[in-house]
């Protein structure tokens, strides 16, 4: 598979790179520093020079294919189980927030540009405290976790795993149960939903083929798609 990868030293995002040039995908950029690095909802990812990891992937959108929440479980999971081959215990909260120690250590922002996707991943490699102090979640980055790894290796594992399992995607071979067998959400979990319109309890009841969420308050079951809600415990 051809793969066209960048390597940058500043960039504001690498998502926005990539929604501004007209590569061919499948492209990869990978950047050093971000100064305007974002999350998902709008928020602001902390990307200082040399503590992250901060990639993004340009893939041609498929014909008939608009289900870039599938494409977010997908990811997740290449990531989650990239991260494992390091160190046991890197889990995923739904839907695409990839922890350890129940501290969040990886971020993945899927965005629709036209007719492709561009998915961008940030991972906290060697973040300090002080660095991740105000951060809405609590963080962690590999190195408070003791996490051995070599950046060029780690770059060259996500970015295959990541290609690869957008190919199962598109292809319709990626099963969510992948993603559950991850999951710190299972089936009967009682999480707090926060939408727009105010903040829940609810139970879990599992992901459907789309990759939502399907839960289930006071008898009413509700599927919830990733661009509405933030999940917390």
């Amino acid at each position: 598979m051809n793969i066209k990868i960048i390597s940058l030293e500043t960039i504001d995002s690498t998502n926005e790179y990539l929604k501004r040039e007209s590569h061919k995908p499948i492209t990869v950029v990978n950047a050093n520093h971000q100064t305007g690095g974002k999350g998902r909802r709008g928020r602001k990812w902390i990307s200082p020079p040399g503590k992250g990891l901060y990639v993004s992937f340009l893939f041609e959108k498929p014909k008939n294919f608009s289900n870039v929440q599938i494409v977010s479980l997908s990811t997740a999971v290449a990531v989650a189980k990239t991260l494992n081959t390091l160190k046991k215990g890197f889990r995923i909260k739904w839907p695409n927030d990839i922890l350890f120690n129940g501290k969040k250590v990886c971020g993945i922002l899927p965005e629709l540009s036209g007719n492709r996707i561009i998915v961008g991943i940030g991972v906290n490699l060697l973040h300090s405290r002080e660095e991740l102090k105000e951060t809405e979640y609590p963080a962690t980055s590999l190195k408070l976790e003791e996490v051995d790894f070599d950046r060029e290796t780690l770059t060259l594992s996500l970015v295959e795993s990541v290609v690869n399992y957008f190919d199962k995607t598109v292809k319709g071979t990626f099963e969510t149960k992948e993603f559950e067998s991850l999951s710190i959400v299972k089936p009967g979990s009682r999480i707090i939903v926060k939408k727009q319109d105010g903040i829940e309890k609810v139970t879990a009841l599992g992901i459907d083929r789309e990759g939502c969420l399907i839960v289930e308050k006071d008898g009413k079951v509700e599927r919830l798609f990733s661009a509405e809600i933030s999940v917390r415990f």
